[in-house]
């Protein structure tokens, strides 16, 4: 099968990661009622982790790595797109490199924290399509299907016109 890089703000991985892990929670507590009896209540979820493993190859793997070391430093958040996923808005949250060392080979770890809807920022993300982008092409780069696009974007009414420049909300 042939998958889609993994990308982060907009930094595509050269390699997708050989592991990829979610795990989320949900906040639950337990009361006792007046007769004695408890009671569980759930209170919301917390955010998605996604965690991953994963090698750059290449005489480049330092280079890859640096890479991913500036974006993990820019800090802030932004758009996780993993293939056959829906994107997330996430922030990146650890990076490391782990294993024995090997010529041409970097092995790596890392964290993505998802940011809860009510904690995002007010500004919706968006984008600036390149002159003669379709919303199409804007589907295709940001992995995010057509129709989800036209949702979040009700005036634009067809997706095979050329944005000219307008901008395009992404989540």
């Amino acid at each position: 099968m042939n998958l889609n890089a993994m990308r982060y703000k907009g930094v595509q991985w050269r390699h997708n990661p050989r592991e990829i892990s979610f795990a989320c929670d949900k906040y639950v507590t337990e009361n006792s009622t007046a007769n004695g009896k408890a009671e569980v209540q759930s209170t919301g979820r917390r955010n998605l982790r996604i965690t991953g493993k994963g090698e750059l190859y290449g005489a480049d793997c330092m280079e890859q790595f640096e890479q991913l070391f500036a974006l993990f430093r820019r800090g802030g958040s932004g758009i996780l797109s993993i293939a056959k996923l829906s994107p997330i808005y996430a922030v990146f949250e650890s990076l490391k490199i782990t294993g024995k060392p090997k010529p041409d080979v970097l092995t790596y770890e890392f964290v993505f924290r998802e940011m809860m809807e009510k904690k995002r920022a007010e500004k919706p993300v968006c984008c600036y399509p390149e002159e003669g982008d379709r919303l199409w092409d804007v589907s295709y780069r940001y992995e995010i299907a057509v129709e989800t696009l036209l949702e979040l974007n009700p005036e634009i009414k067809r997706p095979d016109l050329p944005l000219n420049g307008k901008a395009v909300v992404l989540c």
